[in-house]
């Protein structure tokens, strides 16, 4: 697993989540919010390492080529 992203809440890093999960794309969330002792690096969301690359397009959106 492969950290893509940190959120500083676990509510932030659950919709991307969810996102993720909506795509087919496993993912995991791991941490505390920055809220929290021993947060300061915030929530991460993980996936597998062959799912970097879908995950991240899926998280950044629609891309605004060829508009």
């Amino acid at each position: 697993m492969k950290a893509i992203r940190s959120y500083p809440t676990t509510i932030d890093a659950d919709v991307a989540r969810i996102a993720l999960d909506a795509a087919g794309i496993p993912s995991a969330v791991v941490g505390v919010g920055v809220a929290m002792e021993g947060g300061l690096e915030g929530v991460q969301l993980l996936v597998p390492e062959k799912y970097v690359e879908a995950a991240l397009s899926v998280l950044d959106g629609p891309s605004s080529e060829g508009r």
